[in-house]
């Protein structure tokens, strides 16, 4: 074994991360936004914000639900009926993780599912459509 010892970076282990599962559509919106940007001066351009809604009159009607919403808004979408604006379920169990890329990028503190959110559900309806549309027609030719 010619492997040598590597040790593990955990400088930043204690940060607190969100883990997110999202669509493969937002994933390649993300990849093209990252990479015209790369050309600029920008080396982190922004791809999207969080919108933390916070309901105070359900909080008193309801207090076991859950009163806070996060909303994510893509800050461009090129490429044709990709929904803009996606509800980002968090879940209250999970089991808990820590997060690796070259390094420790810290402790997992929320997880979300990204799903579209209900303003863009034409849009997504659309999307489906065509993606149905063109795998019926790649599987006909």
């Amino acid at each position: 074994m010619d492997e040598e010892a590597e040790y593990l970076e955990t400088a930043r282990a204690d940060r607190s991360v969100w883990l997110m599962k999202c669509p493969p559509v937002v994933s390649r919106a993300w990849q093209a936004a990252s990479a015209s940007s790369s050309d600029a001066a920008n080396a982190n351009p922004v791809v999207a914000k969080v919108v933390l809604s916070l309901d105070l009159l359900r909080q008193e009607e309801r207090p076991e639900e859950p009163t806070l919403q996060f909303k994510m808004e893509l800050a461009q979408t090129n490429t044709g009926n990709t929904p803009k604006s996606y509800s980002l379920n968090m879940f209250k169990d999970f089991v808990p993780m820590c997060v690796f890329s070259e390094s420790n990028q810290g402790k997992v503190e929320h997880k979300f599912d990204m799903e579209p959110h209900s303003d863009n559900l034409a849009n997504y309806g659309k999307l489906c459509r065509e993606r149905t549309q063109k795998y019926l027609t790649m599987t006909m030719e």
